[in-house]
């Protein structure tokens, strides 16, 4: 899971150093410290606020206001999103996603909520516990990645699936644990299991429809490693190398340095 992450925050990173590849509604969110639109703040990824109200003097008088349990027991990783007066917070498997007020007498309280069913053997294919590093934001949407492989677009308002995206498919070791990113008009995700031999790979997918725009692999060839066939909307199977052959416990994939690639144009 670890190298299939880093390939997708290698492309990712090269993307965010290009300007015109910028969401322009995230471009303006990012400098309203009141919101926290992407899963690092801004496309800078720094995670950081410049609001002041808590000082290293006042700290101390912190004291909880209100909680909210997600109801899941296993590993949170990523942070909740702010768009406005609503607090986005995502979960370990089965990844749930809620909607939380933050303004008015009802603070706190459940607005909407996404409970999505999977099946729950993908859980065993996650080799790192089984995780979820955030949602992302734009165009009225929250984007979440499934563990069992498909992207997922969430109105924003009421919680309602506005389209569903087949990205990996954890019957040949793939899973998703990744948070989405959002370049311009796109969404892009990567997938996880290259412990287990599955080729990376790094997708958009067409924000408003769902379908896929391009995919570059994390080895291979210059065809097919960058392709840009595209696919349907929905329930659309990866195509993912088998299994490689283990020598000392270790799959072919990951002795060829999958996690390793060179990014081609």
């Amino acid at each position: 899971m670890g190298r299939s992450v880093c390939v997708a925050g290698v492309l990712v990173l090269v993307l965010m150093s290009w300007g015109a590849y910028a969401n322009q509604e995230l471009l303006q969110l990012q400098t309203d410290d009141k919101q926290w639109a992407m899963p690092s703040k801004d496309y800078s990824a720094t995670r950081f606020s410049t609001l002041n109200q808590i000082t290293r003097d006042n700290v101390k008088n912190l004291r909880p206001a209100w909680t909210f349990s997600t109801g899941t027991l296993r590993g949170h990783e990523g942070a909740p999103l702010v768009i406005g007066d609503m607090m986005y917070v995502h979960t370990s498997f089965p990844n749930n996603v809620y909607a939380l007020d933050l303004k008015g007498p009802d603070v706190g309280q459940i607005k909407w909520k996404y409970l999505p069913k999977q099946d729950p053997s993908v859980q065993a294919v996650a080799c790192c516990d089984n995780v979820n590093r955030g949602l992302s934001y734009a165009d009225g949407k929250i984007f979440l990645n499934q563990l069992d492989g498909n992207l997922i677009a969430l109105d924003a308002k009421t919680g309602k699936e506005v389209w569903k995206a087949e990205n990996a498919d954890p019957k040949v070791g793939a899973t998703m644990t990744g948070a989405p990113h959002v370049m311009k008009d796109k969404v892009i995700i990567g997938v996880s299991g290259g412990e287990f031999g599955v080729r990376g790979h790094v997708t958009a997918y067409d924000m408003k429809t769902g379908q896929r725009v391009w995919r570059a692999y994390s080895m291979g060839p210059d065809s097919p490693t960058t392709s840009t066939r595209p696919t349907r909307t929905t329930a659309r199977r990866t195509r993912a190398s088998p299994r490689g052959r283990a020598i000392s416990g270790r799959p072919a994939a990951a002795r060829r340095g999958a996690g390793t690639p060179s990014i081609r144009r």
